[in-house]
């Protein structure tokens, strides 16, 4: 059964137990306060049985996780301070999480034991802003080190780099040799960074990415770039000269528009959302379709082009800043977290059928995502460097 790790419940009866326990508490605790308190205790005795489907073991592990994830806003609590006996299981469930998560606020003074703190020897600190620029002649360029400002300038084009972590293409001359000069930018794991092209084209590039482009498109009949791994990409319109995204797999031909493509190698297949606009796809066969906004087209040798719907909150996370998993399995959410935190993955014991779902932020550390991931009680984890065991 799949679990929504980014919203777990505790223990109903004990954590009800260990907050009545603590008489300072109860005492501190206003008139309001006291009626929700007695208000959950109606429940717990009403709905005891139903309340156990919500129920996780490891009660205190989870107050920390509680804590971050929920803040009840003033009109939450307006809510909940209406007194309803009477009301779905369902909506039970949400209360007592609600009220769990704002009486924990006054209930800092005890020790939050950490899933991991004992497995982590040296935690991982998230992915950053970081790219290598290589030139035609093969200077390489290290982005992260390199002042902002202008970085070189070739075949009629200013490169430059700005405050905000931004590769800028600009054209000074119209006097220029199209593709006659090649760049690639590169990211490597744990890495992402931002192009804008001299076309005034942008493109977001993930990690363990590469895109290869001429530094001008001046004379071109069109606009070709090619890519490895997966980017997202705002075309400037330009009806005359189309823009090609070439992979192992196929080519996407736009006048204008937004999409992402994911062509990762170890997934052996390319993947193109769009987001707005119009795209064509075509693969090494010459088949060829055309893909609508909300719809994305998957590629894979020795089949046709697939098209179907596209859950576009989840293609765009990576994008957006946050992991967002959706009825996956360990190896895929960990696929992911390998290439943002540059770390190797083995599994220990048979692997965990469990499907994952949840949001987290890409700008966290690793013992906090792997904690999150760890209360599904189905997986646990062990951190040695970079190398992370996954064991069922």
């Amino acid at each position: 059964m799949d679990k929504k790790f980014s919203n777990f419940t505790p223990d109903w009866d004990k954590l009800l137990d260990k907050l009545e326990a603590d008489e300072q508490l109860s005492n501190s605790l206003s008139a309001d306060e006291q009626l929700l308190l007695a208000e959950l205790r109606t429940i717990r005795n009403t709905s005891a049985d139903a309340l156990k489907a919500y129920s996780f073991s490891d009660t205190d592990k989870k107050w920390a996780e509680l804590r971050a994830q929920i803040e009840p806003t003033a009109a939450v609590r307006r809510k909940v301070g209406v007194r309803k006996l009477w009301f779905s299981i369902a909506a039970a469930a949400v209360l007592f999480i609600i009220a769990i998560s704002f009486i924990y606020n006054r209930y800092q003074q005890e020790p939050q034991p950490q899933k991991l703190v004992n497995m982590i020897k040296n935690d991982i600190a998230p992915g950053k802003n970081a790219a290598t620029l290589t030139l035609d002649n093969g200077k390489q360029i290290i982005l992260s080190a390199a002042n902002n400002g202008n970085l070189a300038q070739e075949a009629g084009i200013v490169i430059s780099k700005t405050a905000g972590g931004q590769l800028i293409y600009t054209a000074t001359s119209a006097k220029r040799a199209a593709g006659t000069h090649i760049h690639t930018l590169s990211t490597a794991r744990g890495e992402t960074y931002r192009l804008r092209l001299p076309d005034q084209s942008e493109v977001w590039l993930n990690s363990s990415s590469s895109i290869k482009f001429p530094a001008s498109f001046a004379s071109a009949k069109s606009r070709k770039v090619e890519l490895t791994g997966e980017a997202y990409f705002q075309i400037a319109k330009d009806k005359v000269h189309p823009f090609i995204v070439k992979t192992n797999l196929q080519e996407v031909q736009v006048l204008g528009t937004h999409f992402n493509v994911n062509s990762y190698a170890d997934h052996r297949k390319a993947v193109t959302t769009l987001i707005e606009g119009s795209v064509r796809v075509s693969n090494r066969s010459q088949q060829t379709k055309t893909i609508k906004p909300g719809e994305q087209s998957t590629v894979q040798d020795g089949q046709d082009i697939a098209v179907a719907p596209a859950d576009i909150k989840n293609v765009m996370a990576w994008k957006n800043g946050y992991f967002r998993f959706r009825n996956e399995p360990i190896e895929d959410v960990m696929a992911k977290i390998s290439r943002w935190y540059d770390i190797e993955v083995v599994y220990a014991g048979k692997v965990s059928g469990e499907l994952f779902n949840g949001n987290i932020s890409l700008h966290k550390n690793i013992s906090e995502v792997l904690n999150m991931l760890s209360y599904s009680n189905d997986v646990k984890f062990k951190v040695e460097g970079r190398r992370v065991t996954v064991i069922q």
